[in-house]
């Protein structure tokens, strides 16, 4: 007689990807706890993780704007004389 071992998963998700994934989930009759041994068992028969991990547009372009910002100089304005010389410069144009 085979012995089976059960753990509990706990796990967190933002509220409204919970909301909008379980409706989805609930129009195809299942639910998170059946879905969990679903994907597990998934991954033990096609050694793959059935989830395509690729970025969005939006997480695109907000990594490119990140990356952009980090090539522009910031100035400190510690006084009145900086904040002046700083309002006043032009940035040699």
């Amino acid at each position: 007689m085979k012995k089976y071992v059960k753990k509990q998963l706990e796990y967190t998700v933002d509220q409204q990807v919970l909301e909008a994934a379980e409706c989805i989930m609930a129009q195809v009759g299942i639910t998170p706890e059946s879905l969990i041994p679903m994907i597990y068992a998934e991954i033990v028969r096609t050694g793959q993780i059935p989830i395509t991990l690729q970025a969005s547009e939006d997480d695109l372009n907000t990594a490119r704007l990140i990356a952009a910002s980090q090539d522009i100089p910031s100035v400190h304005i510690h006084d009145h004389s900086s904040l002046t010389r700083f309002a006043e410069d032009d940035g040699g144009y």
